[in-house]
């Protein structure tokens, strides 16, 4: 009996000494995480942010306003409680998208229009291709509309040829407008919540040639037209001082302007996985910042005077953060510059009052800035893989710094050609290193965003980066430094070395086997996993980081469950139908019809195939206007209009028709006509065991203030006379 009590005993007591074990762990953990709680206040944005979006709904005004007075009750109670703080943030995120959503509002365009007349301001014009200008206008006249009903910006497409109207000038103009854009696919990119949120109301092509109505440029609209000057004057001084496609490159580089980079180079760099050196962002930004910084700094160093007396390390963070604005307002101030110069200019800011430069608090910082004043931000791809990244890179250089103070105490005395070799290992080490973090953190809302996979991106950063951080980028500074005394010609030529030498790299890379990989869109609740799991991994401090670990992988294995696409998806004009094989493969019916809309399905579907590719696979029979397939044992039959000759839908269980049938094919258990499609846009049907399930473009977007409800096409105002309709057809 006393020995089995002297067992009990034994058991309790290992029982307690593993609970104090576990008590205590857990009590180190929480320990570790004092002071990180500031690190966690955007993450709450995001979240408040991301509810706001995925709203079916727009919320009222009242319900915004009662969300923003708990907000602000929860952060101020909840200064010594965390977790009420948090909650009280997650609160204001959703109060802030609101907020932004209504002062961008702006009258859309709900249907097509003919030929009208338009006159407005120029507020921003780009080139689109080597024929081609985007001009963004803001209209103040219309025809055909009241002035309610005219929307705060256009965005419109011009051939060169038309004219190159300037920046702030007032011209007149034709032009056949559009609604914003909607999805391609239900549950696809939102290209018009997107221009929403730059107050562009409506699209249109340029029909005419521009007059020029006004040639003085208000005072507010000066800077942005100089710098529209400057940026083509240093165009056209890197094209006369190099070859081909190295100008095009250069200037792509230095200036932001990259419609005449030719196609080939253009998908080179994005196989390979280089295209975001196209993009004047993070990368950029701190090549161009950091050299000012090192070289202003450096030269000071060399004046003993200067060195010893003054603070030279601040006056070279000033030098770099106003470099870093002008290169910001050259390159056109895109919201990922814009981005990036908040990111340099909290770094730098630091470095003035002596603060530490790099560091997970500056990226938050840097992050809270963007999210209130862009809450659209948190949702869109450039601010979610530029920040993961960086967040990636601020916990790797936090684990690798600590790694370095716990061995520089033990360093032995070693040869110094031994001592350099070590060091030269540890840096390629820790480039490398850097390279697969950030590539796998930006790659989470890529493979989510744009569907690609660059299976050798870190093979070809290693070999590029420091091609463009040694040579490309000190050289552009120095070019554009030079530029006004006409003695850039010399640097630009050794940018052109270091730019054919990243083709190169870039070309090599994009060559390999199964470099050119396209994956099919995971699940959004895997990259929410993905991306959640990583922000956990390197926010939190200690063995609990492992938790992200775990929800990483756990994304992983979601992304690669099999989740069968649509079965049938039509375009949202009907010009083109898809529909799956036997085999998984999505086949159209015609191989040129609405091909950007094709494109964008097979991107997404993970096929490599291009449209003409996929439509010569077997599936459809066509001729003529008629075609017909078999989905899973129902017959469809996608037709176009055949004028004078009867609707021919015997045998149908689905039908699809680019005009409308009216009363045709009543019989027929699901028909889609010109007006289903005109008011729900694309459609996706899945076929079941319980029938067929319709998915719309339109009802997956929700009733938000950026979809377009449409209306049938007026033609142009005239005085007086009752305006007419047509029928969208």
């Amino acid at each position: 009996m006393g020995q089995a009590m002297d067992v009990a005993e034994l058991a309790l007591e290992a029982e307690e000494r593993q609970g104090s074990r576990v008590r205590t762990a857990i009590a180190r953990a929480m320990d570790a995480q004092q002071g990180r709680g500031f690190l966690w206040w955007p993450v709450a944005l995001v979240v408040g942010i991301a509810i706001y979006f995925n709203l079916p709904a727009e919320p009222s005004l009242v319900l915004t306003a009662a969300v923003a007075i708990a907000a602000l009750v929860l952060i101020w109670f909840g200064r010594a409680a965390p977790l009420i703080l948090l909650v009280g943030l997650v609160a204001l995120g959703f109060a802030l998208a609101k907020l932004r959503t209504e002062s961008v509002a702006t009258p859309l365009l709900r249907a097509t229009t003919a030929e009208v007349a338009i006159s407005g301001q120029v507020i921003k014009v780009e080139r689109t291709s080597r024929g081609r200008l985007a001009i963004l206008l803001s209209p103040a006249m219309i025809e055909g509309f009241t002035a309610d009903r005219v929307p705060l910006r256009l965005r419109l497409s011009a051939p060169i040829k038309a004219g190159l109207p300037m920046i702030g000038s007032r011209i007149a103009l034709k032009a056949r407008l559009s609604p914003v854009p909607t999805p391609v696919e239900p549950s696809g990119f939102d290209y018009g919540r997107q221009l929403w949120f730059e107050q562009v109301g409506g699209t249109g092509r340029v029909t005419s040639p521009i007059t020029l109505v006004d040639a003085e440029v208000p005072l507010r609209a000066r800077l942005d037209a100089v710098l529209s000057d400057v940026r083509s004057a240093m165009g056209a001084r890197i094209h006369a001082a190099l070859d081909e496609p190295y100008a095009s490159f250069a200037e792509a580089l230095i200036t932001g302007e990259r419609s005449t980079i030719p196609k080939e180079i253009n998908q080179s760099l994005l196989v390979s996985g280089l295209f975001h050196i196209l993009s004047i962002s993070g990368l950029h930004m701190w090549l161009v910042a950091g050299g000012v910084f090192w070289t202003v700094r450096a030269g000071f160093a060399l004046i003993p005077v200067l060195a010893l007396r003054y603070p030279i390390k601040k006056w070279a963070a000033a030098a770099a953060l106003l470099m870093g604005l002008f290169y910001m307002l050259l390159a056109d101030g895109g919201v990922a510059t814009q981005r990036s110069f908040i990111m340099i200019a909290v770094v730098f800011f630091a470095v003035m009052v002596d603060r530490p430069a790099l560091s997970a608090r500056n990226l938050a910082l840097a992050a809270l800035v963007v999210l209130v004043f862009e809450p659209e931000a948190a949702i869109e791809a450039s601010f979610q893989m530029s920040f993961l990244a960086v967040l990636g890179l601020v916990a790797f250089y936090e684990v690798w710094g600590r790694f370095k103070a716990a061995r520089d105490g033990e360093k032995p005395q070693r040869h110094w050609a031994m001592r350099i070799l070590l060091w030269l290992a540890a840096a390629t080490a820790a480039s490398l290193l850097t390279s697969l973090v950030a590539a796998f953190a930006s790659s989470i809302p890529a493979a989510y965003h744009f569907g690609r996979i660059s299976p050798y991106g870190l093979l070809a950063n290693g070999l590029a980066i420091p091609v463009v951080g040694l040579i490309v980028m000190p050289a552009a500074l120095l070019a554009a430094v030079l530029m006004p005394l006409g003695l850039e010609t010399l640097p630009l030529i050794v940018m052109a070395k270091g730019l054919e030498l990243v083709i190169i790299i870039s070309d090599g890379v994009a060559a390999l086997p199964g470099a050119n990989m396209v994956a099919a869109r995971p699940p959004e609740l895997a990259m929410v996993l993905m991306a959640s799991g990583t922000v956990i991994l390197c926010l939190l401090a200690g063995w609990v980081r492992l938790i992200g670990g775990v929800i990483v992988v756990t994304g992983l294995i979601v992304s690669l469950v099999a989740v069968e696409g649509p079965d049938i998806l039509i375009e949202r004009t009907a010009q083109n139908v898809a529909i799956r094989d036997a085999g998984g493969h999505l086949v159209p019916a015609w191989p040129k019809r609405a091909r950007f809309t094709v494109e964008k399905w097979l991107q997404a579907d993970g096929d490599e195939a291009k449209p003409a590719e996929a439509a010569a696979r077997p599936g459809w029979s066509c001729a003529e206007t008629r075609c017909i397939a078999t989905v899973k044992g129902k017959k469809l039959v996608y037709m176009s209009r055949a004028e004078g000759k009867p609707v021919d839908c015997s045998g149908a269980d689905i039908v699809i028709a680019d005009f409308p049938l009216r009363s045709d094919c009543k019989a027929v258990t699901l028909r889609i006509d010109r007006f289903d499609l005109w008011r729900w846009g694309a459609h996706a049907l899945r076929i079941g065991s319980a029938g067929i399930t319709v998915e719309t473009a339109r009802s997956a977007q929700g009733a938000r203030p950026w979809v377009v409800v449409p209306e049938r096409r007026a033609t142009p105002y005239v005085p007086r006379v009752p305006q007419a309709a047509i029928s969208p057809d």
